[in-house]
C-alpha cells in the first residue's frame, strides 16, 4: 500500500519547534510504502520502505538525510528502525543504496546516528522496482 507519493517539500523554517530538513527551502521526490499488507501472516522486520530521491539539480538528499528521516518520521507517525530508507538518482535506478543508521549518542531527547551506505539487496530492488 502506498502511503505517500509526491514531493515532499520543507520552507527551510522552523514553525513547529522542530528542526527543519534544511535552513533552506527544499524538496525531494518520496515515496513510502507499508508491504506488511501484501504479506500477511508474515512478520516483517521493516514493513515500511521510503524511497527519496532528488528533485532539483545541487541539491543532495544524502547530505541532510539524517534530518530528513527525523521529519518524515514526524510527519508521516513511523518507527525509524522499521523503515528501510533507500535513497536513489531516478536517472541510475538500479544504483540504489539504503541507509544503514548506527546510534552514536544522545543529546537531551535528541537521537544522533551515524549513516553509512551500502548498496540495495536483490530482493530489496524486487519489492521496490514497480514504484519507481
Amino acid at each position: 500500500m502506498i502511503i505517500f507519493d509526491g514531493e515532499y517539500e520543507w520552507d527551510g523554517n522552523k514553525n513547529d519547534g522542530f528542526k527543519p530538513v534544511s535552513w533552506w527551502p527544499g524538496a525531494c521526490r518520496l515515496t513510502i510504502i507499508d508491504i506488511s499488507e501484501k504479506n500477511p501472516g508474515i512478520h516483517i522486520l521493516r514493513p515500511v520502505i521510503v524511497l527519496a530521491s532528488k528533485l532539483q539539480e545541487g541539491f543532495s538528499v544524502k547530505n541532510r538525510y539524517q534530518d530528513l528521516v527525523r521529519r518524515i518520521c514526524l510527519d508521516f507517525k513511523l518507527d525509524m528502525k522499521k523503515v528501510l530508507w533507500i535513497g536513489y538518482n531516478p536517472n541510475i535506478p538500479k544504483e540504489m543504496e539504503a541507509a544503514v543508521f548506527e546510534h552514536v549518542t544522545s543529546i537531551g531527547s535528541e537521537e544522533l546516528y551515524s549513516i553509512r551506505w551500502r548498496p540495495v539487496r536483490s530482493n530489496e530492488f524486487e519489492a521496490v522496482k514497480q514504484y519507481l
